[in-house]
């Protein structure tokens, strides 16, 4: 297979770890053109990493620069591409809602509007088991089975931390679009 014949497989946010080891899993493959998305190509204090785990594959890595909160550069980074996985959210902890909600909400969801735009075939969104696994103690099943209607109310009794927000929320809005 000639490397322009390989579907494009773009995957969000690879400088972290689940991000690193997925680009790195696709790159293995063989099978695929890989685009990886950086807020900043020239951070060598991110790239570097990248450099050194992924050997001679990184010559294969398509970097390109995006921002969740900037939705032209999620279109432009998704564009050609073939399949997506959006790894990329907010992963600190903070008492300011604000920093980890909007950048996880909207980037879920300026991703999902650039696979449609692009024609993507499949867009895999990678969630978090606090998605769930936060949920109020009446809200719990009283057979400790967890499936699709289970899910972390931000507005439970015990309160939400704003990182766990986050992630409810960004996947709500995944599956509401």
């Amino acid at each position: 297979m000639v490397d322009g014949d390989k579907p494009i497989v773009t995957i969000t946010g690879i400088t972290g770890f689940i991000g690193a080891e997925t680009c790195k899993m696709f790159l293995e493959d063989g099978n695929y053109r890989v685009r990886g998305t950086v807020r900043d190509k020239n951070n060598e204090a991110k790239i570097a990493p990248l450099r050194e785990a992924f050997g001679d594959l990184f010559g294969q890595l398509e970097l390109v620069e995006f921002d969740l909160l900037n939705e032209q550069s999620m279109i432009d980074a998704v564009a050609g591409s073939t399949y997506v996985v959006h790894i990329a959210s907010p992963f600190f902890f903070s008492d300011d809602r604000e920093s980890l909600v909007t950048p996880a909400v909207n980037g879920t969801l300026s991703c999902m509007r650039a696979c449609e735009a692009a024609g993507v075939k499949r867009c895999v969104v990678t969630s978090s088991c606090v998605s769930i696994m936060n949920m109020a103690s009446t809200d719990k099943p009283a057979d400790c089975t967890f499936d699709e209607s289970c899910w972390s109310n931000p507005d439970r009794p015990e309160g939400l931390s704003p990182y766990s927000t986050s992630k409810v929320l960004a996947e709500k809005a995944a599956w509401d679009f």
